[in-house]
């Protein structure tokens, strides 16, 4: 396998519960056999600026609830975050093969656009000037692959019934996310995902009916291609 002398960007991305957890370890350990360099990040960078600490209010209900919250401020304040980590990442792209990213800008993207009607114009407008403001205004880069994983709503809507545990909860401080508790916003944020297909370097992956090591399969060779 060739071994890039540039860092590749590689995004993964989907609405809350998707399993994009278990894809990163698939992920992680596919690297490891091929010994790339890679490093990992997930976004919102929780303890690395005031920024995520905002966005933990946020998502902890203290600003009120999804819809009491104007989705520009949300948007900004997710676009922030990982502007101030921008430093950290262009070194680890310097120093890796690959740099591997749960949530990146298309994550706000579809989440701030499905704070309207789906195919509403409002929503198609929130959606391109975070585009152009995190892309363009910010000169993040731009992913070199980014995977979205389409799991059927009602799969989403019972993974999030279900009590989610684990260090990556520590941002709730025992209480509940209101992205994840608003069924609707998730069904919304979905579709959004699905309209985002226009866009460069963005791949679809249907997860319906597949194991985890089968759904990691239909998408390896996008791996491969980017090196």
């Amino acid at each position: 396998m060739n071994i890039p002398t540039i860092g590749k960007l590689l995004v993964l991305e989907g609405a809350d519960g998707v399993g994009k957890s278990t894809q990163t370890e698939l992920i992680k350990k596919y690297f490891n056999t091929n010994k790339i360099k890679f490093d990992y990040v997930h976004f919102p960078k929780y303890g690395h600026n005031e920024f995520s600490e905002i966005i933990a209010q946020f998502l902890r209900g203290e600003f009120g609830d999804v819809d009491k919250v104007d989705p520009i401020f949300v948007a900004n304040i997710y676009a922030m975050d990982r502007y101030l980590y921008l430093p950290e990442l262009t070194t680890q792209l310097r120093e890796n093969d690959i740099v591997l990213l749960d949530r990146y800008v298309f994550s706000n993207m579809a989440f701030q656009g499905a704070k309207y009607p789906n195919n509403s114009t409002q929503s198609t407008i929130i959606k391109k000037w975070i585009y152009d403001f995190e892309f363009e205004f910010l000169e993040l880069p731009y992913p070199d692959l980014n995977i979205f994983f389409n799991v059927p709503i009602k799969i989403i809507e019972e993974r999030l019934k279900v009590k989610r545990n684990g260090n990556d909860r520590n941002y709730l401080k025992g209480k509940t996310d209101i992205h994840e508790a608003d069924l609707k916003l998730q069904s919304r944020v979905n579709h959004n995902y699905l309209e985002l297909n226009e866009y460069d370097n963005y791949k679809i992956v249907e997860c319906e009916s597949k194991s985890p090591e089968e759904i990691f399969n239909s998408y390896k060779e996008e791996l491969d291609k980017i090196f």
